[in-house]
């Protein structure tokens, strides 16, 4: 489990360079107003995975648990997708 913590911390740290480094360069001419909505905006993306992913833990138990995270990452890989698509970043 902990080597599993050790992997999530990793992949969320990474997450939040990257949608850091792609608003600073959209936003260029305000980048103190564009870090603190990165931040505001970070703080509610913790705060609804925790709320959703605290449903999923009582509607289905700990031992279905593990779609709930499976749904997020799908739903990541989506919102990726498209910004990738639309915005042509990379």
């Amino acid at each position: 489990m902990i080597i599993i913590i050790i992997i999530w911390g990793a992949v969320f740290t990474g997450g939040l360079i990257v949608s850091q480094t792609w608003l600073t360069l959209e936003a260029s001419e305000a980048p103190e107003f564009a870090n603190s909505l990165f931040v505001s905006f970070a703080n509610l993306g913790v705060t609804i995975g925790t709320t959703l992913g605290g449903w999923f833990l009582s509607q289905m138990g700990t031992h279905l648990i593990t779609w709930s995270g499976v749904l997020f990452l799908l739903l990541a890989s989506i919102c990726i997708e498209l910004k990738i698509k639309f915005f042509d970043m990379i």
